[in-house]
């Protein structure tokens, strides 16, 4: 035994134990201080995050936005729905799909704020109206984050885009070019699968005075019918409250070149 002035006393085998214990405290807080950057490796510095971050983005081939965004928007425009609209100029023009994006109310809108944005409806959709002006077309792209179910998109996005490529119609033939939902009845075929390509096709079936029965499709890009709507519009009577959108549906489409 070995003692310590007069108060403790240790055998061999309890200092052992102690050294062992006071070693492995220190190696700990050596890898401690290592992995916060207290302490330098021997030879040169431990490389930070943004260092290591730095360098996988150097090795992935990555996009900024505006290229994926370009990329995207070409994608769209490479589909066989939207070659046979571009080539048909006689009956198929080209629309924007947003109304005026420096009207003050644009930037409050539900579509524009909200779901326009990156991994959900990532570009701005191409968009073609017959010259008949009763039927449409639109080609959109719908990413990973508007889901219900994991990988499947979401039912409630799926009838706000129906309502509004049904709209498109009824604002074209509706007195005083304005046009109100009713009511709206959607199908769900098959799971809609997200980050792809989709086509909406709308068209007029019914017009009695200020009501507008609009059916549409949505459909992939193999011609899978997914799902299908009809909705009803009203031109509401309140001039003061709807003003007559006549001049706005004009410009419209007039932001492309050509005409029927």
């Amino acid at each position: 035994m070995i003692s310590i002035g007069t108060s403790y006393v240790f055998s061999p085998a309890m200092l052992a134990t102690w050294a062992a214990c006071c070693m492995a405290f220190g190696v700990s807080i050596s890898l401690f201080g290592v992995d916060q950057g207290w302490i330098n490796f021997v030879g040169g510095n431990k490389p930070n995050k943004s260092e290591l971050l730095s360098q996988d983005s150097e090795d992935e081939d990555t996009l900024s936005v505006d290229e994926e965004y370009a990329a995207i928007t070409a994608r769209l425009m490479s589909t066989e729905a939207a070659k046979e609209c571009l080539e048909n100029t006689q009956e198929w023009k080209r629309l924007p799909y947003f109304w005026n994006t420096r009207d003050k109310s644009y930037e409050s809108a539900f579509i524009p704020s909200t779901l326009h944005a990156p991994d959900k409806m990532s570009v701005e959709p191409v968009v073609f109206l017959n010259r008949d002006r009763q039927q449409f077309v639109f080609i959109i792209h719908i990413g990973k984050r508007l889901c219900g179910h994991d990988g499947i998109v979401h039912g409630g996005v799926q009838a706000t885009l129906f309502d509004e490529v049904t709209a498109r119609p009824a604002f074209w033939n509706l007195p005083r070019n304005v046009a109100l939902t009713a009511s709206l009845k959607v199908n769900y075929r098959r799971p809609v699968v997200a980050d792809q390509i989709l086509v909406f096709k709308s068209q007029l079936s019914k017009l009695e005075g200020r009501k507008a029965t609009v059916t549409a499709q949505l459909e992939d890009l193999n011609g899978n019918l997914l799902s299908d709507a009809e909705a009803l519009y009203v031109s509401p009577g309140n001039e003061k409250l709807f003003p007559d959108n006549s001049s706005r549906i004009k410009a419209f489409e007039d932001t492309y070149p050509g005409s029927f």
